[in-house]
């Protein structure tokens, strides 16, 4: 195998999201403000694991592709021989 080669994911870019922070009224909180309002994550955990199953996938099907067409250039190598 070769040393350089690498398995997974390169990551192009990481953006920092627009949306504003979510604010619920909780003044009895720890973490509430003046106002009794706490931020919480502005991340949709539901999208976000759509996106991570939608990802695992593609590269699954990506995989299989390949080990598809590595047999196909076994096979078509043995039959040359």
């Amino acid at each position: 195998m070769d040393s350089d080669a690498s398995a997974g994911v390169r990551v192009k870019s990481i953006r920092e999201s627009e949306e504003p922070m979510h604010r619920v009224y909780n003044p009895m909180h720890p973490s509430a403000d003046t106002d009794g309002y706490v931020n919480q994550s502005n991340v949709n955990p539901v999208e976000e694991m759509v996106n991570m199953i939608s990802a695992s996938r593609s590269y699954q099907n990506n995989v299989e592709v390949m080990n598809t067409a590595k047999t196909l250039l076994l096979k078509t190598l043995q039959m040359g021989q």
